[in-house]
């Protein structure tokens, strides 16, 4: 697909403006049930999808166009695109077209992992962790107090959302160990003089 690609849609007048997209459907005058205030209009709806994979319609200079979506044809480097042509729906790694696969893809920036990719990548991580803190032996206190969730098997540092602060039993995403999560608090102290400060 070339990023110049413009494509009339002769099916959608020019002067039509409310337009969404749902994937690769594209719906004109649809009635959007999330908004409270929606313009009531007696147009139709209508829904098309694109001629092609990575295809997404636009209003140009008042006429409606199939444009290129695709960031890879597009040469954006936009992460996580939202429309991609057939040529680039493909594994990042193995280049495995994307109606090839029997199992559920991993999302990624530049497209998706495929299964067996993502599990070679994870391999890969689990005995770099697990190498790494072999190199030192293991000592409890070192998981003890720390300013943020570490995994006691492999020492990956793990994010946690304020929201889902609490203890409870864990699984490392990198290495699979099992561990329970003790969130601890401090409390501290701060005074402020109120009126004048007493000096005798």
């Amino acid at each position: 697909m070339d990023k110049n690609t413009k494509i009339l849609i002769p099916e959608i007048p020019g002067e039509w403006t409310q337009r969404q997209r749902n994937g690769n459907l594209n719906v004109w005058n649809g009635a959007d049930h999330h908004r409270f205030h929606r313009t009531t209009t007696d147009l139709p709806e209508v829904s098309l999808r694109p001629p092609e994979n990575g295809l997404y319609a636009e209003r140009i200079d008042g006429a409606w166009y199939w444009v290129s979506g695709c960031a890879k044809c597009n040469g954006t480097g936009e992460k996580y695109s939202y429309s991609v042509c057939d040529k680039h729906n493909v594994c990042r790694l193995c280049g495995t077209h994307r109606s090839k696969l029997t199992e559920t893809p991993w999302g990624h920036p530049d497209g998706f992992t495929c299964k067996p990719c993502q599990d070679a990548e994870d391999a890969v991580a689990k005995a770099a962790a697990l190498a790494k803190v072999a190199e030192t032996d293991y000592d409890e206190w070192d998981y003890r107090n720390l300013d943020e969730c570490k995994c006691p098997h492999c020492a990956t540092v793990i994010h946690i959302e304020a929201e889902d602060y609490g203890d409870k039993n864990m699984a490392c995403d990198t290495c699979g160990g099992m561990f329970e999560l003790v969130t601890e608090y401090s409390v501290s102290f701060t005074t402020t003089v109120i009126g004048e400060r007493i000096i005798a």
